[in-house]
């Protein structure tokens, strides 16, 4: 959907000299162009001078445009996106401001314990995983979840997310819940063909609503794959990270004290 909308905002900004476009003025013209569900949040000078930031929500998640100060031209890179990047820091400051706009609030956050399928770890910083158990990305990411947890530096909430093209995957969600199975029943060593051949048997309309309803709270709050972690702070982090970037995206390598 995004892709469709950019080409047209070249068109849709109307000169403004020496000032930002409005937000009102711009969602006018958004909406007279477009039928899609777009909402201007916000519109400021950005970090590079002569541009602003545009923060626009679309779809459960908000994405950055930038503009000139005119509002007539918006700065444009490969996809939806445009990154600016601090050259003196190598910081990517679009990426850091757009995990901070998608943070979940404490209150969401609350809201995510009620489809927590289950808990691995007892003590540590607390992570929200949506995950699938055919997903190979979210495989290649949980052993060195469990090996955070096991040290005691995670807990790691479980909350399914079985994705449509994964032939099993909600039935394999499904009797997670129902047998109580756990972080076992993430592995693909797991599922032998015996417990296969079970598996249709191993189905609770219990757990058919909890993981439908797990899906539903994933996709309201932006989640698109798996694996997705969501941590104590409301930040996402998201792909099959290796453990020395998840340790620095957790917080885990600052000298602080990490309460769940």
């Amino acid at each position: 959907m995004i892709k469709k909308i950019i080409p047209a905002l070249f068109l849709g900004l109307s000169p403004i000299s020496f000032a930002c476009p409005t937000v009102e003025h711009s969602q006018k013209v958004f909406n007279q162009l477009f039928k899609a569900n777009l909402k201007v949040e916000n519109i400021k000078k950005a970090p590079l001078k002569g541009l602003c930031e545009a923060v626009v929500s679309v779809g459960g998640q908000k994405v950055i445009f930038y503009t000139d100060e005119s509002g007539r031209y918006l700065l444009l890179g490969r996809g939806p996106l445009v990154a600016i990047l601090d050259t003196q820091t190598k910081e990517d400051l679009t990426q850091k401001e757009l995990q901070e706009l998608n943070k979940l609030s404490p209150n969401q956050l609350r809201e995510l314990e009620k489809y927590v399928a289950f808990t691995y770890g007892k003590s540590g910083k607390v992570v929200y995983l949506f995950t699938d158990p055919e997903c190979p990305f979210c495989q290649r990411l949980e052993p060195t979840l469990k090996k955070l947890a096991d040290e005691g530096k995670i807990r790691v909430k479980v909350i399914l997310f079985p994705l449509p093209f994964h032939t099993h995957a909600k039935e394999k969600s499904v009797a997670i819940v129902c047998r109580n199975i756990g972080w076992e029943g993430l592995t693909k060593d797991y599922w032998t063909s015996d417990k296969m051949e079970k598996l249709k048997g191993w189905q609770c309309q219990k757990g058919e609503n909890f993981v439908e309803d797990s899906v539903e709270i994933g996709k309201k709050y932006g989640i698109s794959g798996t694996p997705t972690i969501i941590t104590q702070e409301g930040k996402k982090v998201v792909g099959a990270l290796p453990e020395k970037m998840l340790v620095k995206e957790l917080g885990l390598d600052e000298k602080k004290d990490n309460k769940p």
